[in-house]
């Protein structure tokens, strides 16, 4: 991103986002936050899993790309849905709010240029997009979030599945 910026002006990223793919914290969030840099982080609620609408009842079409994804295998689909379920309680008891928008306001309190984009394949699934507004997370959230992860899963996996093959 510093290249870029060297011979143009650079307003955006678009990076994989959310509470269980979290390898930009290390490089590109600090450094799209400290340039302003608006992120529009992608996959804000990991392709269905922190909607709290998904269970091991959930059959996949053979054209859907979590039957790639090692999150949706076992088992580790076990344990990131108990991590959604623990997300889902501490969402509920500590703010009344679903799980999803718990998850869009994580992603929109890591600063002040920050987007949540996920694909909605009809309306009605953004029907709990304004519960995540008029809110906010403490520091405390984060930290359990955190401990949440640590407690559930226990061999993570991030988006690196979806990135083009190595030459």
């Amino acid at each position: 991103m510093e290249a870029w910026r060297r011979v143009a002006p650079l307003h955006t990223t678009q990076p994989p986002y959310n509470i269980f793919e979290r390898e930009i914290e290390s490089d590109v969030l600090p450094y799209a936050l400290k340039h302003q840099l608006i992120v529009l982080s992608y996959g804000a609620i990991c392709r269905g899993l922190l909607s709290g609408k998904m269970s091991h009842a959930r059959k996949f079409e053979k054209t859907d790309l979590r039957l790639k994804d090692p999150k949706f295998q076992e088992p580790r689909f076990t344990q990131y849905l108990n991590a959604v379920d623990l997300l889902a309680e501490h969402a509920r008891a500590n703010y009344g709010k679903s799980v999803l928008a718990f998850a869009v306001r994580w992603i929109l309190d890591r600063g002040d240029t920050m987007t949540a984009l996920w694909g909605a394949k009809n309306a009605a699934q953004l029907d709990q997009v304004e519960e995540a507004f008029g809110w906010k997370l403490s520091a405390a959230d984060y930290t359990a979030v955190d401990q949440i992860l640590l407690k559930t899963i226990h061999d993570p996996v991030g988006p690196e599945f979806m990135a083009p093959p190595k030459k």
